[in-house]
């Protein structure tokens, strides 16, 4: 089964410096935590001239629309998520996002490749066995906020519309 990384695509005016009023704490965003966190979060952002909202935002935390949660929830119905409402004070652009937590597997491969430094993965490579039957899901120890999604999720988001999210297959061992 094909595997793709999933990132929000930066070529778009997405919106940008969302959280500015610090309502939301991202460190809250785990597994035993989240019960902590409000059902619903107002947070400000700024949103450009022309601006676009994505089905997935990657920065500050991963942010799904209303389309990719439920089609997650049809893969995995255990995914536990928070609502939030971005919101442009200055010019009143809003959108209703989801605060998911995906599980983080430990299953990148030896094959992986970094750069000269070591800090910066140049390929990716997942190891087959250590993903078992996710549809979606993080990357422990990764270096970039983003997602994994298998081929037919892929293909179901697709498939629904989504825009805005830039692929790339991931090699699997």
């Amino acid at each position: 089964m094909k595997y793709f990384l999933l990132e929000t695509e930066e070529k778009n005016k997405n919106p940008f410096n969302i959280n500015k009023n610090r309502a939301l704490d991202i460190r809250l965003l785990q597994q035993g935590d989240i019960g902590r966190l409000p059902m619903w979060n107002i947070v400000e952002m700024e949103f450009p001239t022309e601006g676009f909202f994505p089905d997935l935002i990657c920065s500050p935390c991963i942010m799904l629309s209303e389309m990719l949660v439920k089609t997650a929830v049809m893969y995995h119905a255990e995914i536990p998520y928070k609502g939030i409402k971005l919101w442009d004070r200055k010019n009143g652009a809003n959108a209703t996002y989801y605060l998911p937590i995906l599980d983080e597997l430990e299953c990148m491969s030896d094959q992986t490749e970094f750069n000269s430094v070591g800090n910066r993965i140049v390929r990716l490579v997942l190891e087959r066995n250590k993903i078992s039957s996710k549809a979606v899901f993080r990357i422990k120890r990764f270096d970039r906020n983003c997602i994994v999604g298998r081929l037919d999720f892929v293909e179901s988001i697709l498939r629904r519309g989504a825009g805005g999210i830039h692929l790339s297959e991931i090699d699997i061992d």
